[in-house]
């Protein structure tokens, strides 16, 4: 059937050529080595595989639901004629209430090549996929073909890579093949995958199984006795390692050999450009990128366009995007991979926060200073191309507080970085040209750090947008909007932390999802709609004892928004009167005060 099997001869030219197992000879002894499953090490961070590495689905809670997920397997193919099945075995609930229900649960399946982007499948030259919504795509083109397909259904992907000239791809629906969805060039002047040498990172060199998902759960099939029926004249996918047309996907790196590099630069500097070309020429480092606007990318919404519309992806997703990069962030530093963390990350304090947890990674810090007068050019070009603008106020607020990284051998540094880098201005003069910005910054604006320099026993979270809203705070102040807050500050934003409950609940009030500082510093400040003697102003009341403990707390970790002078929004109102004082005397049994707290008029 196939003409490398027929001629032997050639079959040991091409083997000797490219070497697909290394020192293993024994195929089935591989098999049973490397099972066909799904591959933690070349998956999205928010993908999750269960046990059995066949059921697979992503975070899906709050801004998850907008995002796609994908994951690859760990065995592709160079050769023959081979198929897997996917099953979609459940929906996971979610509140998308600005996206039709069409658009709620998807699944996406095909092949890529292995260093195709595992978030973009059908969206690069090297990638194919059929979509529930009845789409295949390739290279970003989507056509129609097939049918839709959702929960309950299984859907088989055949590949040919034995029909000369072109190889082709297609899939069938519960039994019903839907036809050859298209034939594309995988030799040596196409995909370089059949009858090619080996690159030097061989996963590169292999067509592999993936799966995108968005608020589905699945079940891959790569053998027969996973359930997989195979397609007429197709072998399981499984039966390559036997065939020796398979080659391995890439693993999980020693954690110490693993490096997290930090950006470090104003809004517009050039940090994402050199990011993104600086992973691109080092394709063996498998870098991940970690960036709101990456994972606004990410959610992939409908009806928006992907350029000139940086206000309205904001205004609709930023306040999920914070959320998701926190998330991701907590979950990179417990995989041994290496990243890149793309935000401005000029506050000593939020970085120092965000590279604790990675006690094992090799830490660097990538310094991106241009000249003033370029900084202005970059930031005039960005608006022109992307509709980017980051309010002036908000730019003089963190270059007010711009402290560059120094390494942790430097005398007197108190950061953990082993390495620091400077991409463009040397350290000398990148000191000298920030001296020289922050001399011509309002005085209103030099002033505002003077409170940002005391290391925080508990950390916050800065107000969402809606809750501004629900609370009485105008949604535009002395900053323009909060975009201002959700974009400068979104790099000092972390996780709701837990809930804190007294231990006598006679206020059923909702406990808030955000926690913020008064202008002081104080946790107990009143703002308008709020209690001082509750959590973020909508939480249940404390007790004198817990609100003495809350008194004691410095709230200074990260940066906060709100100069000192008070809050943008003017004066908070009085505090409305009791209908009775509590009497000097009452008792404390350990637990609360004994008599209950007293209503308002």
């Amino acid at each position: 059937m196939a003409s490398i099997k027929r001629h032997r001869p050639q079959e040991d030219e091409h083997e000797a050529k490219k070497p697909k197992f290394g020192c293993v000879s024994d195929a089935s002894k591989l098999k049973e080595q490397h099972p066909v499953v799904l591959n933690p090490a070349d998956c999205d961070l928010d993908f999750e595989i269960k046990s059995d590495g066949l059921r697979g689905s992503a975070l899906y809670e709050k801004g998850f639901a907008y995002c796609w997920s994908g994951a690859r397997a760990t065995v592709g193919i160079t050769g023959g004629k081979y198929c897997f099945g996917c099953k979609i075995i459940s929906l996971q609930l979610v509140e998308m209430n600005d996206t039709s229900p069409d658009q709620q649960h998807l699944c996406r399946l095909g092949i890529s090549r292995g260093d195709s982007s595992v978030g973009n499948l059908g969206e690069t030259k090297q990638s194919f996929g059929f979509g529930g919504s009845g789409k295949f795509s390739n290279a970003g083109k989507f056509s129609d073909y097939g049918e839709k397909f959702g929960i309950g259904d299984t859907i088989v992907c055949a590949v040919n890579l034995e029909s000369k000239p072109l190889a082709s791809i297609g899939f069938s629906k519960n039994g019903k093949w839907l036809g050859t969805a298209i034939q594309f060039d995988a030799g040596p002047r196409g995909l370089g995958v059949v009858d090619s040498p080996l690159r030097k990172l061989q996963w590169e060199s292999a067509f592999f199984p993936h799966v995108l998902l968005k608020n589905v759960e699945v079940q891959l099939q790569f053998s027969i006795e996973e359930g997989l029926v195979p397609e007429e004249g197709f072998k399981p996918w499984a039966c390559a390692l036997d065939d020796k047309n398979a080659l391995l996907g890439p693993t999980f790196n020693n954690v110490r050999d693993c490096e997290v590099m930090m950006m470090v630069g104003l809004p517009a500097s050039g940090k994402s450009t050199w990011a993104k070309k600086w992973a691109d020429d080092h394709p063996e480092k498998r870098y991940i990128l970690l960036g709101t606007n990456l994972i606004l990318d990410q959610m992939k919404l409908p009806g928006l366009l992907r350029k000139h519309n940086y206000g309205e992806r904001f205004d609709r997703l930023m306040d999920q995007a914070t959320g998701i990069f926190n998330i991701l962030l907590s979950r990179a530093a417990t995989v041994p991979r290496n990243y890149i963390i793309d935000q401005t990350n000029v506050y000593k304090n939020a970085r120092r926060r965000k590279l604790k947890p990675f006690a094992c990674f090799q830490k660097i810090a990538v310094v991106v200073f241009p000249k003033p007068e370029e900084l202005e050019r970059r930031s005039a070009e960005r608006f022109r191309e992307m509709g980017k603008e980051v309010p002036a106020d908000a730019v003089n607020e963190m270059l007010a507080n711009y402290i560059l990284p120094t390494s942790k051998d430097m005398p007197g540094s108190e950061e953990y970085f082993d390495e620091v880098i400077f991409v463009e201005l040397d350290r000398a003069e990148s000191q000298r040209c920030l001296d020289g910005m922050k001399r011509a910054l309002p005085s209103e604006s030099r002033d505002s750090n003077t409170s940002f320099s005391k290391a925080s026993t508990a950390p916050l979270v800065l107000p969402s947008s809606r809750d501004q809203g629900r609370r009485g705070i105008p949604d535009a102040g002395r900053y323009g909007s909060p975009r201002f807050i959700s974009e400068v500050h979104q790099e000092n934003m972390i996780s709701p932390l837990p809930r804190f409950v007294p231990p006598h609940r006679r206020y059923e009030n909702l406990i808030s999802e955000t926690r913020y500082p008064g202008p002081s510093g104080h946790p107990l400040h009143s703002y308008p709609g709020s209690d001082p003697y509750s959590i973020g102003g909508r939480g249940r009341f404390l007790d004198g004892r817990q609100m003495g403990e809350l008194a004691s707390r410095e709230y200074t970790d990260v940066a906060y928004p709100f100069p000192p002078t008070g809050p943008p929004y003017g004066t908070p109102p009085p505090r409305p009167t009791y209908h009775y004082q509590f009497p000097s005397n009452m008792p404390y049994d350990g637990r609360g005060y004994a008599y209950p707290r007293p209503r308002y008029h």
